[in-house]
């Protein structure tokens, strides 16, 4: 075999891409445990803004440095401070997962029986009291999947605040549901109409009708991001209709219920 021949240089070839991919794998497996832990980080984050413990630019509850007397200046030490974490299967009921709550990927657990479904809940503890309630949320957009976590006040029923942490967006057009001026039309937003019916809350096209009782349920849409939208619109309904039997459980006291 003639060392300038194609079958050398396609050999040569296929040894160094098949050499790198080697050393690809072994770098992802090496990187793993440090690449879970930064994602669990991420997802505390994001927890800890939609329940008002922290804001974006680290403000807030978690950052004081003393919590219980102790000193306390990370992320996950105010978590395991702040928020208690359960899980619930698709009727509210108490569940076990091998998966812990925070790591538990809700767009698997959508396509399950509901019997079947974990549901994560995380809940905000103050002085032993429950304060606040924070559900994920996901589902499609116009170019991607989006995820986030929403926020509900004591009542079960009053939108504190909500996040989006993952998606794909146009930037400047969708990507703007991740900007605070968008998240922010929502706090103070019911999830319930006045006959106690879930209807979460929709993204208008346009501007939401102040004058008309139903703009309690509905925010100000982006301009030019139609069918981003309704993409949050349609995903919010369908995450809280999977918590719907777990809140309605917390409503009237139920194993966890409002104390």
């Amino acid at each position: 075999m003639q060392r300038q021949g194609n079958s050398y240089t396609f050999l040569f070839s296929f040894g160094v891409a098949l050499a790198c991919a080697l050393l690809l794998a072994l770098a992802s497996q090496a990187l793993r445990p440090r690449q879970e832990l930064a994602q669990e980080a991420d997802i505390k984050r994001n927890i800890l803004q939609a329940l008002g413990l922290m804001t974006e630019a680290g403000a807030g509850d978690c950052a004081s440095r003393v919590l219980s007397g102790k000193d306390c200046a990370d992320i996950a030490c105010c978590y395991r401070e702040k928020v208690k974490s359960l899980i619930v299967d698709g009727t509210g009921a108490p569940a076990k997962s091998d998966v812990k709550a925070e790591l538990i990927d809700l767009a698997r657990e959508m396509d399950k029986a509901p019997a079947e479904r974990r549901l994560p809940v995380f809940i905000r503890v103050q002085d032993g009291k429950t304060t606040a309630y924070c559900f994920p949320v996901y589902g499609k957009g116009l170019w991607s999947s989006i995820y986030g976590y929403i926020a509900l006040e004591r009542d079960l029923e009053t939108v504190l605040a909500i996040t989006f942490h993952k998606h794909g967006e146009t930037p400047g057009l969708g990507g703007e549901i991740q900007s605070p001026e968008f998240r922010a039309r929502f706090i103070g937003k019911k999830i319930f109409d006045a006959g106690k019916k879930l209807v979460s809350v929709a993204v208008m096209k346009d501007r939401a009708d102040t004058s008309l009782p139903g703009s309690l349920h509905q925010v100000d849409g982006i301009t030019g991001a139609t069918l981003t939208g309704k993409g949050v619109t349609a995903l919010l309904k369908k995450s809280l209709a999977l918590y719907g039997p777990y809140i309605l459980r917390e409503k009237k006291g139920g194993p966890h219920g409002v104390r």
